[in-house]
């Protein structure tokens, strides 16, 4: 696959990306400015494995947010590009934003 192509393919994969690993991501990246990539997927992870949420929702007789939590950890593991291009681009958003005020 030539690079061009791949770039087009990782576009596109971006725009149809899912809205709630969209919304974590910028929220992670507005919260810390100065936060790494590698801070960005840690703290995606922490979000989703094993917690309280889990308990809680055993609790209730409901394993709703385990289905959830493991179906978007398997979607991290198995879209760090996505991941990757979707940094880049919320991190040029919020410095570009914050050049214009």
């Amino acid at each position: 696959m030539f690079k061009e192509e791949y770039e087009e393919l990782l576009k596109k994969s971006v725009q149809v990306a899912p809205d709630w690993l969209k919304k974590d991501v910028e929220s992670i990246v507005s919260k810390e400015a100065n936060a790494g990539l590698s801070y960005l997927i840690s703290e995606l992870h922490h979000t989703y494995t094993f917690s309280i949420r889990h308990i809680l929702s055993a609790k209730h007789l409901s394993s709703e947010w385990s289905q959830v939590s493991r179906e978007r950890l398997n979607f991290i593991d198995n879209n760090i590009d996505i991941i990757v291009a979707l940094y880049y681009e919320i991190k040029n958003k919020f410095q570009y934003e914050s050049k214009e005020v």
